[in-house]
């Protein structure tokens, strides 16, 4: 497929169109992420006495106009009091007074006192359902296509942000927030690897830093500087969603997808389409024998583990076999703790010194010069160092809060802090771009959005924590939450030098090729041959994990086949093995025997040869 791409243009114009189409759906997601931050807000408020404290309050008090321009008492006795002063401990129950210029739930619902948990409660529950879309559009989006995952995701935001917008109590709002939530992560994960299918593979990088994600942002701080109000803010996030929809009608489903599910007239179309907009001839010959060979060699895979046409992987097989298994792992891991950290800083913007909008912007809209510095740092170099660098300073600076807080003069701490957290914000977001291609890359296409989706969904269990964990009501807790920032920052830059590079390779579209591939993913594969007891030998395992036993002349089944993947394995005879059609897929390396499958001192010969296209191993003796 890559040199296919390559024919009918991996980065033209119908690649600025898809990708910007797909991009621009993330703007109302990012808005509708981040709308807590906003919607959480406590606005200053006092408790409303009544109206027998009110006429014992001392003609020292004073008082101000808030909001509709009624006269309340408004002084350290009345503000933010949970109790009425004077009451023998009365609760103020729902009689409170909130300052008018913002209103967000918490003013709409009086969210504060013994009613304080449910703002945390909201947000953990958005999260929740982002958790719930990840793993519902994971699932779809392999079997039902990426195309129609996404637009669903964006019909169902279209639809719950509305409802939303008028709800009538908090309970309400907060059922519709985790509606939501489940619409954010389905759209994220189904899109996502979508672009990736349609680009070529050093324009990669490239699809992760347009900025989607950072344009929804500022939008959304404009809009709430504008209107600050928390209906009119789901009803922008609806309203712009609405142009977006239209965008159906020019984005076509993934040529890769179509083949690994046969329907090949449709993937034909597809490439003929993208070949046309780029202005490129559309070889029909290759574009056609392609297609039919990854439709193959999927049927070949699915035949092997009992499925036949069809098979439909799950979860399960992004953790299956030790390679598989520990690369998912530690993806899963490192976007735990981006999620933790990234909205942890976010919703406890409100907490920074200085103003919730400007901070907001910085820490958005400052991101776009570094990603793109560091797309291209990783497009030269590569994902893990890059990554690892980033992962760096964020601990580095998370950590520096720390020390501010011990050893800068209290009057300056707040300007302070609020550099290092914006910092340490902007070093994140960038590292998360990285990952996402990392990620996207690591997987071959029949369980690309599985393996994002899994990576996903544990990325929402750190978002719902982060609310929880990453309280910021003080300056003591705002210190504790970046320590936490700089801990599990540190851990993921280790573990991310464990991940193989992926720069410069590939997108692989059967499980098989991950499942054997090497560190660096080279066609070539080493295999040293040693006699065993009894006089069998085997293969042992130097760059592709392969450990394939011969006994009595005949070729086994590798050990990862054989406990895993079910991968198919021929056996040939030397007779008409080099052919002119193997010798163009596959290149051939030469393992020696030092004895023979029975054991009697003869030299024999054992070539395997490895072919990335049809991801089947082809054995020799």
């Amino acid at each position: 497929m890559e040199e296919l791409q390559k024919d009918i243009g991996g980065c033209g114009r119908f690649q600025w169109m898809l990708v910007s189409s797909l991009k621009l759906g993330i703007v109302p997601i990012s808005w509708s992420m981040l709308q807590m931050a906003f919607c959480g807000i406590v606005p200053d408020w006092w408790c409303l006495p009544s109206p027998d404290y009110h006429g014992n309050l001392s003609s020292s008090s004073s008082s101000s106009s808030i909001g509709n321009g009624d006269n309340w008492p408004r002084d350290n006795t009345t503000f933010q009091a949970c109790d009425i002063p004077g009451s023998g401990g009365e609760s103020c129950g729902g009689h409170m007074v909130f300052d008018e210029s913002i209103t967000t739930v918490v003013s709409e619902w009086s969210l504060v006192c013994e009613r304080k948990y449910v703002k945390a409660i909201m947000t953990s529950a958005q999260m929740g359902g982002v958790f719930v879309g990840a793993l519902v559009a994971g699932q779809t989006s392999d079997i039902l296509g990426r195309r129609l995952t996404s637009y669903a995701a964006l019909v169902w935001h279209l639809v719950t942000s509305l409802v939303a917008a008028f709800s009538v109590h908090w309970a309400m709002f907060l059922a519709m927030r985790v509606l939501i939530g489940v619409s954010l992560g389905a759209y994220l994960v189904a899109s996502f690897p979508f672009c990736f299918e349609f680009v070529s593979t050093e324009h990669r990088q490239m699809v992760a830093f347009t900025p989607g994600w950072d344009i929804g942002v500022g939008v959304f701080v404009l809009a709430a500087w504008i209107m600050p109000h928390w209906s009119h803010l789901h009803i922008g996030a609806a309203v712009i969603t609405v142009p977006i929809l239209l965008t159906w009608f020019i984005v076509p489903e993934s040529a890769r997808w179509l083949a690994t599910q046969g329907r090949l007239q449709e993937a034909e179309r597809v490439v003929k389409r993208i070949a046309r907009m780029n202005r490129r001839p559309a070889p029909a010959a290759r574009t056609r024998r392609v297609l039919e060979h990854v439709a193959r060699v999927e049927k070949e895979v699915g035949q092997g583990q009992g499925q036949g046409r069809g098979r439909r992987y799950t979860y399960l097989d992004i953790y299956r076999g030790w390679r598989m298994a520990g690369t998912t792992l530690i993806c899963n891991f490192l976007w735990f703790s981006m999620s933790l950290s990234y909205y942890g800083i976010s919703f406890g913007v409100s907490a920074l010194s200085g103003s919730f909008y400007l901070n907001t912007f910085l820490m958005s809209f400052l991101e776009i010069p570094l990603r793109l510095i560091m797309s291209l740092v990783a497009n030269r170099v590569g994902r893990r160092w890059p990554a690892f660098s980033l992962y760096s300073l964020c601990a580095l600076f998370s950590f520096a809060i720390l020390v501010v807080d011990k050893t800068v003069a209290e009057d300056q701490q707040g300007t302070v802090t609020t550099a290092l957290a914006i910092c340490s914000k902007l070093c994140l977001g960038s590292v998360w771009m990285i990952a996402a291609t990392f990620t996207s890359e690591l997987y071959p296409t029949v369980i690309r959005s599985l393996g994002y989706g899994a990576s996903n969904m544990i990325a929402r269990v750190g978002g719902v924590l982060a609310p929880v964990v990453m309280i910021m009501d003080s300056e003591k807790d705002v210190v504790r939450a970046y320590v936490i920032v700089g801990t599990v920052m540190t851990i993921s830059g280790v573990l991310t030098l464990f991940l193989r590079e992926t720069k410069g390779q590939g997108l692989q579209d059967s499980i098989t090729v991950h499942e054997v591939a090497g560190e660096d993913g080279a066609d070539i594969v080493k295999v040293t041959v040693a006699p065993r007891k009894g006089g069998a030998a085997a293969f042992e395992e130097t760059e592709l994990g392969v450990d394939t036993t011969m006994a009595n002349g005949e070729i086994g089944k590798s050990r990862d086949e054989k406990r895993k993947n079910g991968e198919k394995m021929e056996e040939r005879d030397d007779e008409g093995g080099k052919d002119a059609a193997e010798k163009k897929q596959g290149k051939a390396v030469e393992g020696r025997l030092g004895k023979d499958g029975d054991g009697d001192g003869d030299d024999g010969r054992a070539q395997v040869e490895t072919d990335r296209c049809s991801e089947i191993f082809s054995i020799r003796l």
